[in-house]
């Protein structure tokens, strides 16, 4: 499937989601907020991969795609081609994977990861689409989590380390 043709779906998934979220939204009685998901243009749907890559990494592009599982496991797949673990710090269908002190990591569908956090900084870890993690802290360091329904993560801390 050609890229242009996987973006111009992505994008057609994305203002459905989008507008799902502003109907709850406003069923909640959140006015304001249906408002800004109404406007939000943050995805435009002219982006090339490595901007919708750097879209989705955002802390905003995260939660939207929690919140409303978006996108699908399916269509995410598509982008693992152009996906860098390294570079881009995603592990897409990765199998098993050991990261030691990542900034931030975001794990997805089959991949099982055992993560090594002692430096004395901020890391964040994230769990989408049935990702597992074992989390090592240790030291100073803290660690965020954020994972969807279906995600595994098992957690163990040494010394002052934090997992949150």
């Amino acid at each position: 499937m050609e890229m242009d043709s996987v973006i111009r779906q992505l994008y057609a998934q994305w203002r459905i989601a989008k507008e799902k979220a502003r109907h709850e939204c406003e069923s909640r009685s959140l006015p304001n907020l249906a408002e800004k998901y109404r406007k939000c243009s943050m995805f435009k749907g002219t982006e090339d991969v490595q901007g919708i890559i750097r879209l989705f990494s955002t802390t905003q592009g995260i939660e939207f795609c929690m919140d409303y599982h978006f996108p699908n496991l399916a269509t995410m797949r598509l982008f693992k081609p152009y996906l860098d673990p390294v570079r881009h710090g995603i592990y897409l269908d990765a199998g098993a994977a050991t990261i030691d002190n990542p900034s931030k990591v975001i794990l997805i569908g089959r991949t099982t990861a055992t993560i090594n956090c002692s430096s004395l900084d901020r890391h964040d870890v994230i769990l989408m689409h049935g990702a597992k993690a074992v989390i090592n802290a240790s030291d100073w360091a803290v660690v965020f989590v954020n994972a969807e329904q279906g995600c595994t993560v098992i957690r163990s801390t040494t010394d002052n380390a934090m997992i949150l």
